[in-house]
C-alpha cells in the first residue's frame, strides 16, 4: 500500500480539505499517512493528534512575480532544507498538497526528488503556492472552471471543495432556536465574528426584531458577544452566540444563511443544498473572497453583497424568506455545486492513477 505525506497550513481552509482527503484515504485502506507542518500552529493543533506528524518551516509568500518571494534566500533555503529532510525521512510515494504558503517547501523538495505530486486548490482564484508548485503536479484538483484557468488544463480535474465527513439531515435535531412553522435564518462569522456582517445586521436590528415569523441565530464572535448583546439588547426572535459546536445542526435545518465566502465555509453550505447571502471578507489575499462568491451567485445559489455596498442585507433575506420559489431555485443550483463527496473523488483519483 502506498505511503502518502500531506502538507498543509495556515488556515483552516487549507487544513480542513486535507484532512478530509487523508480520511477518504484512510477509508480506502491507506494506513501509512503522515502529515508535515508548522510547530505550535493551527495546522499542528487540528492534525498531530489523529496523524503522524512532522514540523517544517515556511515563510509567507508575496503575490505578483515569484521572483519577489526571493527576497529572504536564506529563509527559503533553509525551509527547502528542512522539507528535503522530511520528505526522505518519511519516505512517501505520494505528496498531496493543498496550498498556502506552508505547503511549497514540501512541494518544492518532493518534486525535485521526483515523487508524484497532487495538489488541491479550494478558491476560485488560484494562490501563489499552488502555482508556483503546478509544474511538478501530476493531478491538479480545483473547484470551479473558473480556478481551472490558473493552471495547466491537461492536469487539472474540476470538483468539489471536499468537507469534513458531513452527517445525514436525520442525525440533526433542531435547535430549539429554530421554531417550527418560523423562518430561520443563521449567521455564521466564524469563531471570530465577522465584522462587516455584524455591522449591517445590528444597524437593521429593529426591523428584524419586529419579524415574529422569523427566528435568528447570529453567531456573532466569541470576542463580540458582550459588547453586541448590551447594544442590541434583549430581542426575543434573535439568539446571540458566540460560538456554535453543532453549526451542522443550524445549517440543515437554516432556509437561509448569512455567511462570509471562505473556501471551506461555502463548501459545507453547497453541501447542505442551501441558499445564501454571502459577504465576501474583503481583505482576504487577492480578494479571493469575492471571486468564490461571484462564482456561485453565477450559479443562482446565492446573492452577494459586499461591506462597503450600502446596507441593503436584511432586505435580501426578506425578498429570499417569503418566495418559496427563489428560495427552492437557489437550492437547487446549491445542491448542483455542491459535492459532499468530493474528497473521495479526489481519493480515488489518486489512488487509481498511482495504481496504474
Amino acid at each position: 500500500m502506498k505511503k502518502f505525506l500531506f502538507v498543509c497550513g495556515g488556515t483552516g481552509g487549507h487544513i480542513f480539505p486535507a484532512v478530509a482527503i487523508a480520511e477518504s484515504l484512510k477509508k480506502m485502506g491507506v494506513t501509512d499517512i503522515t502529515f508535515a507542518g508548522r510547530k505550535d500552529s493551527m495546522e499542528e493543533r487540528l492534525v498531530a493528534s489523529n496523524w503522524p506528524y512532522e514540523y517544517i518551516t515556511a515563510e509567507p509568500l508575496h503575490r505578483g512575480p515569484f521572483l519577489k518571494n526571493l527576497a529572504l534566500p536564506f529563509k527559503l533555503s533553509k525551509s527547502l532544507v528542512r522539507a528535503k529532510s522530511v520528505v526522505k525521512k518519511v519516505n512517501p510515494d505520494v505528496v498531496v498538497a493543498t496550498g498556502g504558503y506552508v505547503s511549497l517547501p514540501i512541494v518544492l523538495a518532493a518534486g525535485s526528488l521526483g515523487i508524484p505530486v497532487y495538489l488541491q486548490e479550494q478558491n476560485a482564484v488560484a494562490g501563489v503556492a499552488n502555482k508556483v508548485g503546478a509544474r511538478y503536479a501530476k493531478t491538479i484538483f480545483v473547484t470551479s472552471e473558473e480556478a481551472a484557468h490558473g493552471f495547466p488544463i491537461e492536469k487539472t480535474r474540476v470538483f468539489g471543495n471536499p468537507v469534513r465527513k458531513l452527517p445525514q439531515a436525520d442525525e440533526l435535531k433542531r435547535p430549539v432556536e429554530f421554531a417550527e412553522g418560523k423562518k430561520a435564518v443563521f449567521i455564521v462569522g466564524g469563531s471570530q465574528g465577522a465584522a462587516g456582517i455584524n455591522a449591517k445586521i445590528e444597524e437593521s436590528i429593529k426591523t428584524i426584531a419586529a419579524r415574529n415569523d422569523v427566528n435568528v441565530v447570529w453567531q456573532v464572535g466569541v470576542k463580540n458577544v458582550e459588547s453586541i448583546s448590551s447594544r442590541v439588547g434583549d430581542v426575543p426572535n434573535v439568539a446571540i452566540r458566540g460560538f456554535l459546536n453543532d453549526i451542522y445542526a443550524y445549517m440543515n435545518y437554516a432556509d437561509l444563511i448569512i455567511s462570509r465566502a471562505g473556501a471551506s465555509a461555502l463548501a459545507e453550505i453547497l453541501a447542505f443544498g442551501k441558499p445564501s447571502i454571502l459577504l465576501p471578507y474583503p481583505h482576504a489575499t487577492a480578494n479571493h473572497q469575492e471571486h468564490n462568491a461571484r462564482v456561485v451567485e453565477k450559479a443562482g445559489a446565492c446573492l452577494v453583497e459586499l461591506d462597503g455596498d450600502p446596507n441593503d442585507l436584511w432586505n435580501k433575506v426578506e425578498s429570499l424568506l417569503f418566495d418559496s420559489e427563489k428560495l427552492n431555485k437557489m437550492a437547487i443550483a446549491a445542491k448542483g455545486l455542491g459535492m459532499p463527496d468530493a474528497a473521495d473523488q479526489i481519493a480515488r483519483v489518486i489512488m487509481e492513477k498511482e495504481n496504474a
